[in-house]
């Protein structure tokens, strides 16, 4: 049997949109973020998380979407889940940039309206981005790593913007920086997410791999099954690997008093949207098993323009954030039972 004490989880959300107004916020809200889901079994609608001044997000979304998402990784967590059916919803990206509408009445009994269109002949030269969402979490449960595929900036020219909330109308942020001739709003989209969950938190014992798993991962353990090389999983057009350095050990195998130490790499599409990459290490004394994980080497995006390079090297946080991520896991070994795991993720500054 083959114990894996990681996890790969996917979300179905399709198309994610920020909206912020930071700048000019209401007494409640500084950002509003419409996400898109379109899939026959987790559901069909949109959702918008409304980023609250105070740290929190309150989220409304439409019956048909999935109700069981984690909202850990965002700022200080959950506040208020509300469902709401919002009528005439729309989330379209055309050749021409994006066009989403929503209205709903708030929890304080207040109408918020928005309508933004891009209307710009130009096309869009849009890139991947890992998403920075996991810098601002302060309690994560897991390590997020969401890519932004088909990632742009709305464009300033052209663009018609609505954001009324109790009948106030807001302005938008802007980008200080023109990006590839045009001057942006600091609204951005991306009209194909992959949103990957690497080792949720998890108190239980472990079940052996089974390679007809309904999450869909695969583990390459080896010729003779006894380490794991990687794991990998994927959906739509996307897939994701991650890899170790030397393979990491079967826990159930590994000799007692024994210390082993490696590195491990995340990888997106094949390494087209750079790499996290870090070390591990596994101990085991008695029947205690502890595994440590840090991505230590952070994101290494792969920018294909100016504008990218000078982005992500000004600023920071892009490349950084993961490494304030630590993974702890604590396993003990049951003779004729499971192993039984408590898993803990922490940050540092």
């Amino acid at each position: 049997m083959l114990y894996s004490p990681f996890s790969l989880s996917v979300d179905p959300m399709q198309k994610l949109f920020l909206i912020n107004y930071e700048k000019d916020p209401d007494e409640i809200y500084q950002a509003l973020e419409p996400q898109w889901f379109d899939d026959p079994v987790p559901g069909r609608g949109l959702r918008v998380i409304a980023w609250r001044r105070d740290g929190y997000v309150d989220v409304y979304q439409q019956p048909e979407v999935p109700k069981n998402h984690d909202f850990s990784v965002t700022a200080k967590g959950l506040a208020d889940l509300i469902i709401h059916p919002m009528p005439g919803a729309y989330f379209h990206v055309t050749k021409k940039g994006v066009d989403v509408s929503f209205a709903f009445t708030d929890k304080a009994g207040r109408d918020i309206d928005v309508k933004i269109v891009e209307k710009n002949p130009r096309p869009t030269r849009p890139f991947t981005l890992l998403a920075p969402v996991g810098s601002s979490s302060e309690n994560p449960t897991v390590l997020p790593v969401y890519l932004m595929n088909s990632f742009a900036f709305v464009r300033r020219s052209m663009t018609e913007v609505k954001i009324s909330i109790n009948g106030r109308l807001h302005k938008p942020d802007t980008f200080p920086i023109p990006m590839n001739g045009s001057r942006i709003y600091f609204m951005r989209y991306s009209n194909d997410t992959f949103l990957v969950d690497w080792c949720y938190e998890y108190t239980g014992p472990l079940k052996p791999y089974s390679s007809d798993n309904p999450e869909g991962i695969t583990i390459d353990s080896g010729e003779n099954g006894d380490v794991i090389k990687s794991i990998s999983t994927e959906r739509r057009q996307h897939s994701i690997s991650v890899t170790f350095t030397p393979p990491f050990p079967e826990i159930t195998g590994l000799q007692d008093k024994t210390t082993l130490k490696g590195q491990f790499v995340i990888k997106a599409n094949k390494e087209a949207a750079g790499r996290i990459s870090g070390s591990y290490l596994v101990s085991r004394e008695g029947d205690e098993i502890q595994v440590n994980m840090h991505p230590s080497g952070g994101w290494e995006p792969k920018p294909d323009t100016l504008f990218l390079k000078f982005l992500f090297k000004a600023v920071s946080m892009f490349r950084n954030w993961p490494k304030t991520y630590y993974w702890t896991a604590n396993i003990k070994l049951r003779p004729g039972d499971n192993p039984f795991m408590e898993s803990r993720w922490s940050r540092t500054n």
